[in-house]
């Protein structure tokens, strides 16, 4: 009972354009109004479109994987994703500097969150990229998709030297995505009165 308070009051103040201490990120909740999904941009290259299909393959892996299997679908996730460093994967640094600003700008239309018996998942479309990832209750895996590459994506194994970029990357994602919830987007200015 208590913690059904406690959210509905951060969810209160989330919805009055308040910061709160909690992220309270937009899944599956009948309180938040549906939203058209954009269709897909009719520019898109049939390298993309197979990049956003794996891409959604592995979100869907990660939310409902496998009974008994809580990090995601080893048939899914497993048999297509490289171990790699972000420099070994080609366009990844592109894709960790890049994430948060997609989100900014595009919002839902690149945004897709769920949650399942493997946690709560992000995936986030840019122009030639895809970034999937689970965010609880780890976060991980991080993984890329790059146009070309239609049947594997890089599973992120960040160094010492790039953990900053990655960790600071998947937060301001995350940040961004909490704009998004109940009352739409809560850093939206207000619509001018004619």
């Amino acid at each position: 009972m208590q913690a059904d308070a406690i959210h509905e009051q951060v969810w209160q103040a989330q919805a009055a354009g308040e910061d709160t201490s909690t992220v309270m990120l937009p899944v599956d909740n009948p309180r938040i109004p549906a939203v058209v999904p954009m269709l897909e941009p009719q520019e898109l290259s049939a390298a993309a479109h197979e990049r956003r299909a794996l891409a959604d393959r592995l979100f869907d892996g990660l939310v409902n994987p496998e009974p008994g299997v809580w990090y995601g679908n080893e048939n899914v996730v497993l048999s297509a994703a490289w171990p790699s460093s972000v420099d070994e994967a080609p366009g990844a640094r592109e894709v960790f500097t890049e994430a948060a600003g997609v989100v900014e700008r595009y919002g839902r239309a690149a945004l897709r969150v769920g949650s399942g018996r493997g946690g709560v998942v992000l995936r986030v479309h840019g122009p030639a990229w895809s970034l999937v990832f689970r965010v609880s209750p780890v976060v991980r895996p991080i993984l890329v998709c790059v146009d070309g590459l239609a049947e594997h994506c890089f599973w992120i194994q960040e160094t010492v030297q790039e953990r900053d970029l990655v960790r600071g990357s998947v937060a301001q994602v995350v940040k961004e995505a909490s704009r998004y919830g109940w009352g739409g987007d809560k850093s939206a200015e207000p619509a001018a009165s004619v």
